[in-house]
């Protein structure tokens, strides 16, 4: 049976696991004005509001009970482990050339850990041991 037609899989997220994506969406949002200054073409700016687009439309599915909940939440793992694997890095440097950068940096990757951490708990896992048991 697939993830997401499991109805065992498809209860609602926890508090916490609602106040991690929520803080990511928040975070994300706040830093576009900064993220916008930085565009230098129209294509850029296009770009970077169709991705915040897409990201609430993924934690609004990722904090619901619909069908595709559970993979939109895989989806959101991925996209928070992906965007810290990519930010880290480049911390030292921000940190040299610009502090508000670096700060902004720092609360983003914090956010997107403590997201990664609360989705990756043991209470939205599917249980395939019962399933399995039942069987």
């Amino acid at each position: 049976m697939l993830l997401w037609s499991n109805h065992e899989n498809r209860r609602g997220l926890t508090v916490v696991q609602r106040t991690a994506l929520g803080a990511v969406l928040a975070g994300s949002l706040i830093e576009t004005p900064f993220e916008l200054s930085a565009s230098v073409s129209a294509t850029q700016s296009a770009a970077l509001v169709f991705s915040k687009l897409l990201l609430v439309m993924l934690v609004a599915c990722a904090c619901s009970r619909a069908s595709l909940a559970p993979l939109a939440r895989v989806v959101t793992l991925f996209i928070c482990g992906a965007s810290v694997l990519a930010i880290v890095p480049a911390l030292p440097t921000e940190f040299r050339y610009d502090r508000v950068a670096f700060v902004l940096s720092v609360v983003e990757c914090a956010t997107k850990a403590f997201a990664i951490l609360a989705l990756a708990s043991r209470d939205t896992r599917p249980s395939l041991w019962n399933g399995w048991q039942r069987s």
